[in-house]
């Protein structure tokens, strides 16, 4: 009597009934298995890091615990470590102490190298959405400060300040929905203005970068240029601009009209200025929007790219999403570096579910994903089922996927993907949403770091 065949056979029936039940946690489990391998996770931690090493606990372990948190819906690394600890080797103190001490290099290097896989995988789909402006790869940069957490560091205690664990700042690829790049900053309160320039040499010729207007200094827009990329970004008002040519009307958009005014700034660079006079004032009041481009008229009419810089968007609902589905903020965790690898893994599991979206759009297209896929039930599915599939079907169930080559797993992903009950995961419909004015309420706040550095 074959055991252990009949073992196999039942784990693929059992495989196959979460497939049917539950496809999209397969699919993101598979993907993850792939992506984020324990030799792969373990080899750049070995390469990145420059402080830390590995004795009995390692990196990947470490990672896991995180991403059970941010994608699975555990409400802490403590109740992560209690679920895995038999496989642990070390206890709960030397875990948090691991965390406290990963560099932010190691948080970079796991984005940018999972990204690549994950915008090779998509490719290997085919299944980039168009980009907007033939010719150019469109890429929208932002910053992400990470949420308050709780107040449980020593430096913390007795202060009824909100303590800021650190940031980042974020780069998208729109045709892929992949981020890309993070350059994380322990410093809460350092500006975006200084973190911005490590942008420019994961910028290339053909890219046109996307940006509000903490990314108008001129410094960053030159360099910029030094590549022989693009830019559309919005003016920020304290940048004197002169006129050099009249300001004609280039037409109008779904917030105002546009005209369009040739200008030159302080250090002798000329932009196309792309003034949208709005039907509607901005929060600060004002009704001109100005955007400042170097894209030459041939590719793009003043218009268009008014119109382009509506899907600065994109960020925001990237950062709403890893804010509200994927737990980026894990508010126990006061020490900087280890908030900030929370945050780097909930972006790595957001490329993940990037993959899957763009898997169902090979099948369904873009425009139904966009519009109809609820990102709020995909989430759930996986947070509800993920901790039953981990007991009903066993590690090395999950092996052969970790092994595929990406055209061997866009293969896989998109096989199931066809099989899926589309009517699961379709948003749900909703009434015309009611303009209010909004208080804000104003916090003081300190960046955790400088405590830290200070006590030192």
């Amino acid at each position: 009597m074959d055991v252990q065949g009949d073992s196999r056979m039942e784990c693929s029936k059992i495989l196959s009934r979460f497939v049917d039940q539950a496809p999209l946690s397969v699919m993101t489990r598979i993907t993850l298995e792939n992506f984020f391998g324990a030799k792969r996770i373990n080899a750049i931690f070995e390469e990145v890091s420059k402080k830390q090493y590995t004795k009995e606990l390692t990196f990947s372990a470490v990672a896991d615990l995180l991403v059970e948190v941010s994608l699975f819906g555990c409400d802490s690394v403590n109740a992560a470590y209690l679920r895995d600890q038999e496989r642990i080797p070390v206890s709960v103190v030397a875990v948090y102490k691991k965390l406290k001490g990963v560099e932010p290099a190691v948080c970079e290097a796991l984005v940018s190298r999972t990204a690549d896989s994950a915008v090779s995988l998509i490719t290997a789909l085919q299944a980039q959405r168009p980009e907007p402006i033939p010719g150019y790869r469109l890429r929208i940069g932002d910053a992400n400060v990470l949420g308050r957490s709780e107040r449980r560091l020593g430096v913390l205690r007795g202060t009824n300040v909100a303590a800021l664990p650190g940031q980042s700042v974020v780069l998208l690829d729109y045709a892929t929905g992949v981020i890309s790049q993070i350059l994380p900053c322990e410093n809460a309160h350092t500006s975006e203005k200084r973190i911005l320039l490590g942008l420019l040499p994961h910028l290339n010729q053909g890219d046109l970068f996307l940006g509000d207007s903490c990314y108008s200094s001129l410094e960053f827009l030159q360099g910029v240029r030094d590549r022989q990329a693009h830019f559309l970004v919005r003016h920020h008002g304290s940048q004197k601009l002169q006129p050099l040519s009249k300001c004609r009307r280039a037409g109008a958009c779904r917030t105002g009209t546009v005209w369009e005014q040739q200008v030159e700034s302080s250090d002798g660079q000329v932009f196309r200025a792309i003034i949208v006079q709005r039907h509607k004032p901005l929060r600060n009041g004002k009704r001109k929007l100005i955007l400042l481009t170097n894209v030459p008229r041939s590719k793009a009419s003043a218009q268009k790219l008014a119109v382009l810089y509506m899907k600065r968007w994109t960020i925001e609902e990237a950062f709403r999403q890893l804010t509200q589905y994927l737990s980026c903020e894990v508010k126990t965790l006061g020490y900087p570096k280890a908030a900030l690898l929370a945050f780097s893994l909930a972006v790595v599991a957001y490329n993940c579910l990037a993959c899957i979206k763009a898997t169902l759009a090979k099948c369904q297209g873009w425009d139904k994903v966009d519009n109809e896929l609820s990102d709020y039930h995909v989430a759930r599915e996986v947070r509800r089922t993920y901790e039953g599939m981990c007991i009903a079907v066993p590690e090395e169930a999950w092996q052969p996927y970790a092994k595929m080559s990406l055209q061997e797993l866009a293969a896989v992903l998109h096989e199931m993907a066809t099989k899926i009950n589309w009517r699961r995961y379709r948003k749900s419909r909703r009434g015309t949403k009611k303009s209010f004015r909004k208080t804000r309420r104003r916090y003081m706040h300190v960046a955790t770091a400088k405590l830290l550095e200070t006590k030192q």
